[in-house]
């Protein structure tokens, strides 16, 4: 299967990183050689699965960054996340031809096609409507020992939220509006816990709340039907928003060269 793919590239540099990288955008940032935004886009442009991208951010600013090419566009990106995809669904409808689309954040240089694909197969073994992987605590520190994540303790273990998902087309306007939602509160288990219902709360609370429970709930408040991806690959789970990650990424990519 092929897919369209989204790099949301909007976010501003937050003040704390902007202490030790005094850029405006955090898709600029450097690491190792590169724009933190070039080690996104190349483990995209690798996999055979990606057909087109679209970058949604300072367009000006990332056409000088990244290659000038066939299947790569660029629009300006939103307020916030939410809108700066919508940007990009708009100029996907004009270009895009694959059901299903991946999207992913400038934030997460140490991505590889290797985790991207991983997740795109284990996705084609079910037939839903929007994928979102985690990674546990464990796999996450053997990986990069320290690593500062939020947690959640669930049923089936101690897992991280992902930073990318894959999302049929088809029912991309009926998700916007729950996708701001968990977007908004992203970093707040307990707040996305309070959304699904207070009985998942609960459960959430004493560590009695299953993944299978949690995609019923997604159906019913969306109508969109999901399903989380257990990733045995860490890059899916760590992304650069705090001093300390930036650090471990520059540990990690400082001798990459593309």
């Amino acid at each position: 299967m092929k897919y369209d793919a989204v790099i949301l590239a909007g976010g501003e540099n937050s003040s704390d990183l902007r202490k030790i990288a005094p850029y405006d955008n955090e898709a600029l940032i450097i690491i190792g050689k590169y724009p933190m935004i070039y080690y996104v886009y190349k483990s995209l442009r690798s996999s055979p699965l990606v057909e087109n991208i679209i970058v949604s951010g300072p367009a000006d600013s990332l056409r000088s960054i990244l290659p000038r090419e066939d299947k790569l566009y660029f629009v300006s990106g939103g307020e916030n996340a939410i809108d700066s995809f919508s940007q990009a669904v708009e100029l996907l409808n004009n270009i895009g031809s694959t059901e299903y689309l991946l999207v992913a954040p400038t934030d997460i240089p140490l991505i590889t096609s290797e985790a991207i694909e991983d997740f795109m197969h284990q996705c084609e073994q079910h037939d839903v409507d929007f994928y979102y992987p985690v990674t546990s605590k464990k796999v996450n520190e053997e990986k990069f020992p320290g690593v500062s994540r939020t947690y959640v303790r669930l049923r089936e273990g101690v897992f991280t939220g992902g930073n990318l998902f894959i999302l049929r087309k088809a029912m991309i306007d009926k998700g916007l509006d729950f996708a701001r939602q968990m977007v908004e509160n992203r970093k707040n288990p307990l707040k996305m816990a309070r959304i699904l219902g207070i009985a998942l709360a609960w459960k959430f609370i004493w560590g009695r709340l299953a993944i299978p429970v949690i995609e019923k709930r997604f159906f019913d408040m969306t109508g969109i039907r999901g399903k989380a991806i257990i990733s045995q690959y860490a890059e899916v789970g760590v992304d650069v928003d705090k001093p300390s990650d930036l650090e471990l990424a520059q540990k990690h990519l400082e001798g990459v060269s593309f």
